[in-house]
C-alpha cells in the first residue's frame, strides 16, 4: 500500500510538471507568434493598452525594446501626491518623446495635477501639434494652471489643420480667451467642460472658426457672463449644452439645420431669450426643464416652455426630464402643447397633472417611459429642488389617448415605490393599452419584501393585452 502510495505521488507530480511545461510551451508560442507579426500590427495592438502596460513591453525581447515610443496613442496621466513621482514623471515623458523623433500623433491625452511644471506642459502639448495630432485631450487639476499659461499654446492648439476632435477639461474653472487667428478647418468634434468664456467674442471666433463641426458639447460651463450665445452652423448634427447657468440678460440663439441630437440641461429666466430655429433635422432631443429655483426673477412662464417645445415638435425621441410649474401649467393646458407626428419614444420625468394630454399630442407614440426619479443634472449648484407634486388619480384621466389603444407597444416605470397613486397608474396603463406588448416595472427602491408583495400585486391585474409580458426588475 505505501509502494503504491507514493507512485501515486509520483504520477501527480509528474503529471504538475508536464502542465508547467505545456503551460511554457503555450506562452512561449504565443510570444513566438506575436513576434511574427510585423510592426503596425503590433503597434495597433500596444496603442489600445494603457500606457503603463506598454511601456513594460520593452522587456519581452530586444526587439521590442524600444517599440512602444512609436505607439500613436498617448495618454499621459500625471496626477500624482509625491514630489519625487512628479518629477520622475516628467523625466520619463521628456525621454519618451524625445525617442519618438518625427513618428505622427493620432491621439494624445495628458491628464495633469498640481506640481507639474506648466513650461513642460506647453512642450509636450506641441509636440503632439507639430506631429499632426488629430485627437486631443487636455484635462487640467490644478488651479495652477493659469490663463497666462495657455497663452503659449494658443498658436499651436487654435491652429491646428489636422485636429479632428478636441476636447478641454479644467476643474477649477479656466478662463478661456480664443485668440483672432483661431483657425480648425478639419476640426469635427469640440467638447468643453468646466471652461469660462472671457466674452461673448472669444466663444464666437471659437465657433465660427470650426467650419466642419459635427459635435459640440458644453458641460457644467460659466456662462453668467455671456450676452449671446449663438450656435449657427450648418454642419452640425449633435449639440449638448448642460450643466451651466445663463444668465438674465443672455441671449441664447441654436440655428442648425441638420442637427439630429439636442441635449439642453441649463438654468435660465424668463428675461433669456432661447431662440430654436431651423431644426427640422431633429431627431432626438433630450430637455431639461426641471428643478428651477423659485426666486423672484425666475418666473412661470408656459410661453417660453410652448416656444421650445413647439421648435422641437418633430423629433422621434423625446426625453422631458425634471419637474417645474412652467411644465405643470403647460401639460393642464392643451391648447399650448404641439404636437408631436413623429414622436414614436416619450420618456417624462415625473407624472403630473394632465400627463394624459401630452400622450393626446403622440398619435404615434409606441414607447413611453415614466420615471419617478427626481433627477439632477450635472451638479448645477444654481438650482432648488421642488420636492411637492400634487397627486394624480390614473383611474379617471380627463382625457383618453388614442395612441394608448392602438400604437403603443412598450412602457417602462422607473423608481415606483409602495404608493397608491403609483399603483394606479400601473392599474390604468394595463387596462387601456389595447396592443401593449411589454411593461418594465423597476422597483428596486423598495425594500425585499415590498418588492415581492407589489411584484404579485402588478402580475394579478387586468390587462388588455393579450401579449403583454410583465417584467419586474
Amino acid at each position: 500500500m505505501a509502494i503504491k502510495r507514493k507512485q501515486g505521488f509520483a504520477n501527480a507530480e509528474n503529471l504538475k510538471t508536464r502542465g508547467v511545461k505545456a503551460r511554457r510551451i503555450d506562452e512561449e508560442d504565443l510570444a513566438d507568434r506575436l513576434s511574427e507579426l510585423p510592426d503596425n500590427v503590433i503597434l495597433h495592438i500596444m496603442s489600445s493598452l494603457p500606457m503603463k502596460e506598454a511601456v513594460r513591453t520593452c522587456i519581452l525581447s530586444t526587439r521590442w525594446k524600444d517599440l512602444f515610443t512609436s505607439i500613436s496613442n498617448i495618454e499621459l496621466d500625471g496626477v500624482l501626491r509625491k514630489r519625487a513621482l512628479r518629477n520622475r514623471f516628467m523625466e520619463f515623458v521628456d525621454g519618451f518623446l524625445s525617442l519618438r523623433k518625427d513618428i505622427s500623433v493620432d491621439r494624445f491625452r495628458l491628464c495633469y495635477g498640481p506640481g507639474i511644471d506648466h513650461r513642460k506642459i506647453n512642450e509636450w502639448i506641441l509636440y503632439a501639434v507639430r506631429h499632426g495630432v488629430r485627437e486631443l485631450e487636455l484635462i487640467f487639476q490644478s488651479g495652477t494652471f493659469e490663463t497666462r499659461h495657455f497663452t503659449d499654446l494658443e498658436f499651436g492648439v487654435f491652429t491646428c489643420k489636422t485636429l479632428l476632435t478636441l476636447r478641454l477639461f479644467n476643474l477649477p474653472s479656466l478662463v478661456l480667451t480664443i485668440p483672432t487667428h483661431c483657425c480648425l478647418p478639419n476640426l469635427k468634434r469640440l467638447h468643453l467642460t468646466f471652461l469660462k468664456f472671457s466674452d461673448d467674442e472669444s466663444i464666437r471666433r471659437l465657433l465660427s472658426s470650426c467650419n466642419s463641426l459635427e459635435e459640440l458639447l458644453v458641460q457644467s460651463c460659466e456662462l453668467s457672463n455671456l450676452n449671446k450665445l449663438s450656435v449657427c452652423h450648418p454642419t452640425l448634427k449633435r449639440l449638448t449644452i448642460s450643466g451651466g447657468f445663463i444668465a438674465p440678460s443672455c441671449e441664447v440663439e441654436i440655428n442648425t439645420p441638420n442637427l439630429v441630437f439636442f441635449d439642453f440641461g441649463c438654468v435660465y429666466c424668463k428675461e433669456t431669450r432661447l431662440s430654436l430655429r431651423n431644426l427640422n433635422s431633429l431627431s432626438e432631443a433630450r430637455i431639461y426643464i426641471g428643478f428651477i429655483a423659485m426666486a423672484s426673477n425666475y418666473c412661470n412662464d408656459t410661453d417660453s416652455v410652448f416656444d421650445v417645445m413647439r421648435a422641437l415638435s418633430c423629433v422621434q425621441s423625446f426625453h422631458l426630464t425634471g419637474i417645474c410649474s412652467e411644465i405643470q401649467a403647460m401639460l393642464q393646458r392643451p391648447s399650448l402643447i404641439p404636437e408631436f407626428p413623429n414622436l414614436n419614444f416619450l420618456k417624462m420625468g415625473t407624472c403630473n397633472a394632465g400627463w394624459e394630454n401630452m400622450l393626446v399630442r403622440c398619435p404615434c407614440l409606441e414607447t413611453l417611459a415614466l420615471n419617478w426619479r427626481y433627477e439632477l443634472r450635472n451638479e448645477i449648484a444654481y438650482i432648488h429642488i421642488i420636492a411637492d407634486v400634487d397627486p394624480v388619480d390614473w383611474r379617471t384621466p380627463k382625457k383618453y389617448p388614442s395612441c394608448l389603444r392602438h400604437h403603443i407597444k412598450a412602457i417602462k416605470i422607473f423608481a415606483l415605490k409602495r404608493k397608491n397613486v403609483e399603483f394606479q397608474l400601473v392599474e390604468y396603463l394595463l387596462k387601456k393599452a389595447g396592443v401593449l406588448e411589454s411593461l418594465t416595472v423597476d422597483i428596486k427602491s423598495v425594500t425585499k419584501r415590498e418588492q415581492t408583495m407589489m411584484s404579485k400585486n402588478i402580475c394579478a391585474l387586468p390587462k388588455a393585452s393579450k401579449k403583454c409580458h410583465i417584467l419586474i426588475v
